[in-house]
């Protein structure tokens, strides 16, 4: 072979090197037609148990540590995974033979099992790695807006993908891996992206929903891609390289407020922090311990301040603390707002007619908070802003505590 046919095989060979491939499927045409969010099954429907291809089946229990419950011709084996915490996400999935594999929630541990070594007594483990960038809890010092957690695990074709959430200072961006089934080997990463799994898509490979922004909470699908592995046909881009120029591409979420509040910003972030969800599908308060304040940056656009955001959260912390009953473990923050708030007008009219995907109706909702809740909410800063150090700048230029 001579010298220029060489470098031809050579630079061919090359260009034909196995990578991830990103490539749109098509635009979704009604957002809210995807449930996003399962309070049994997690994120995207992913399913607590999977099947071996002989019939053996694998079984999540959900608890401080997880327990993954190995059924085969009417004989048991568990595995347990410690330190779970508690986050009963469904990172389990089968693989094409008598493998399967779970991603510690937590910690972004990725586990291969073997369920014939797991039968016949020994180490059922055949690789494990560790996804990054990933922040655990411990890691951020228990500080849930800065940790990651790992929410999905799907294959396909002998191949493993795993997706988690990187939070830094209240930003989240989703990554994705890829593994060798078999070996674990490392075989492509993507991230940071606003990419999410489509768990429940039956395509020979891994469906994404892609647009919606970085706000798991406000997540509003628009297009969905299809992710595959494999030689990229001529001049066609890897999906790292589409990913960057998506997120070139993509407008920012929330470029401008959506309704002009009050004049303490305190209390509008407060509204806020309480306002539907894009992908809410009832008007129960969802605000929670959990709930980061950042989750107020997407419907406060540039008027979103971190610090101001901190402590509304404090302060809605604080009345759920005062208004929580020994007796029941329903949301305090709903209790209230469902007794005091929904049957007044004009929310309840709003409320026959909801619908979070428009602003429009968000704009009359912040606004119908804010008249009929805008006593609460000034008693709250009154009481809990002056002790946690609250400072609000006036028209005027001087700062009023």
């Amino acid at each position: 072979m001579s010298l220029i046919a060489f470098l031809l095989s050579a630079n061919l060979a090359v260009a034909r090197q196995a990578t991830l491939i990103l490539e749109r499927v098509r635009s979704v045409d009604d957002p809210r037609s995807y449930d996003l969010r399962d309070q049994v099954n997690g994120d995207r429907g992913v399913p607590k148990s999977c099947s071996l291809a002989d019939k053996t089946t694998v079984t999540l229990v959900s608890a401080r540590n997880a327990t993954l419950e190995v059924q085969r011709d009417g004989s048991k084996k568990n595995v347990v995974i410690e330190d779970v915490q508690g986050l009963g996400r469904s990172t389990l999935a089968c693989g094409e033979a008598d493998e399967f594999y779970y991603a510690n929630p937590r910690h972004g541990q990725v586990y291969a099992y073997s369920a014939n070594r797991l039968f016949r007594g020994e180490d059922p483990v055949v690789w494990a790695r560790r996804v990054a960038p990933f922040t655990s809890l411990d890691d951020a010092n228990g500080v849930v807006t800065d940790a990651s957690v790992a929410t999905v695990v799907q294959t396909r074709r002998g191949l493993v993908l795993v997706e988690w959430f990187f939070r830094e200072n209240g930003a989240t961006g989703f990554w994705h891996e890829v593994f060798d089934g078999a070996t674990g080997t490392e075989l492509g990463k993507i991230g940071p992206s606003d990419l999410l799994v489509k768990t429940n898509e039956s395509d020979s490979w891994w469906i994404l929903f892609q647009g919606g922004g970085n706000e798991t909470a406000n997540y509003v699908p628009q297009n969905l891609y299809r992710l595959a592995y494999g030689p990229p046909v001529a001049g066609a881009e890897s999906a790292a390289e589409l990913v960057g120029t998506l997120r070139t591409q993509s407008k920012p979420q929330r470029l401008s407020a959506v309704a002009t509040l009050s004049a303490n910003p305190v209390i509008n972030h407060m509204i806020a922090l309480l306002s539907p969800t894009r992908t809410t599908r009832s008007a129960q308060i969802e605000f929670c311990p959990s709930v980061p304040a950042q989750r107020a940056r997407y419907w406060l656009g540039g008027e979103y301040d971190e610090i101001l955001a901190t402590l509304a959260r404090n302060i809605l912390l604080a009345f759920w603390a005062e208004r929580q009953g020994s007796e029941t473990s329903a949301n305090p923050i709903d209790v209230w707002f469902r007794t005091e708030i929904a049957p007044k007008e004009p929310m309840k009219t709003l409320l026959a007619h909801f619908n979070p995907q428009d602003d429009q109706w968000i704009a009359h909702y912040q606004q119908a908070l804010l008249t009929l809740g805008g006593p609460t909410f000034e008693s709250l800063f009154a009481e809990h802003g002056t002790e946690m150090g609250a400072v609000i700048r006036t028209p005027g230029g001087t700062d009023a505590q």
